[in-house]
């Protein structure tokens, strides 16, 4: 166990019920970094109160995600591109405690990310296309409505999650992540975990803590980046730095 698992091990609980009245935070500025376990075990020792989120007796989830787009890239273009208004879809499944939901989070002009989900009842299809229930909800926004019969399995993403809850914020913890493309080209971000703060609008308290170590807000999407990284046809000057200093890509097997 690393010496930040320790300490998450050690923060007091809190229930999933209780962060979502305190932190659901749909409508949020978030903030991304790629940080040392080192570092970050440093940051969680200088900020005492942190509660960590525990759901039968457990702190640390696995995530499956698959990401949808259509066959021109249009949520990778607009995101690579810097376009001001843009969406992501996904399809999110919670390997530890059960359940699948349809995401679309949103970006406005602002900078702000607005999520909103459903949940996908059992026994849904899982396709490479979005049906039924998915595909009635991405059809409601009308951002996105005109490509929802074009959107398609892109890419999945696997991670373990661990959540924390301060001060009205939320930071989630994400490490072991992994990609693979539907080539099965796949790759990884080593032993670096990506922490990322949910705030209303403000930075917080981890926030500072990690500029005041010379940790700056990273350009990572689990999406943009691993697509980038495992397709270097695509524009992707905005994650360069990224992709040179953290993925390690895989090609796909040979046919």
């Amino acid at each position: 166990m690393t010496a930040w698992e320790e300490r998450l091990a050690d923060l007091p609980s809190v229930a999933l019920a209780q962060l979502e009245s305190e932190a659901a935070l749909l409508t949020r500025v978030d903030r991304k970094y790629i940080v040392a376990p080192a570092v970050w075990a440093d940051v969680m020792a200088a900020i005492p109160a942190m509660r960590a989120l525990e759901i039968d007796g457990a702190r640390d989830f696995g995530y499956s995600s698959i990401y949808f787009d259509t066959p021109e890239l249009e949520s990778y273009a607009a995101a690579a591109h810097r376009r001001p208004s843009r969406y992501k879809v996904r399809i999110r499944e919670y390997l530890d405690t059960g359940g699948r939901s349809i995401e679309v989070k949103l970006r406005s002009a602002k900078g702000e990310t607005v999520k909103h989900r459903e949940w996908l009842p059992e026994g849904a299809a899982r396709d490479r296309r979005l049906d039924g229930p998915a595909r009635e909800f991405v059809a409601g926004f009308p951002q996105v409505a005109p490509a929802v019969d074009r959107l398609e399995a892109v890419l999945a993403t696997h991670y373990r999650r661990s959540t924390l809850v301060l001060d009205g914020s939320r930071v989630t913890i994400d490490r072991d992540v992994t990609a693979i493309d539907t080539d099965g080209a796949h790759l990884h971000f080593g032993d670096a975990i990506i922490v990322e703060t949910k705030t209303a609008r403000r930075a917080g308290d981890v926030d500072r803590a990690l500029w005041a170590r010379g940790v700056r807000p990273a350009r990572v999407s689990k999406y943009c980046t691993s697509l980038a990284a495992l397709q270097r046809e695509l524009p992707a000057n905005r994650w360069a730095r990224t992709m040179r200093r953290h993925l390690s890509p895989t090609p796909a097997p040979a046919a």
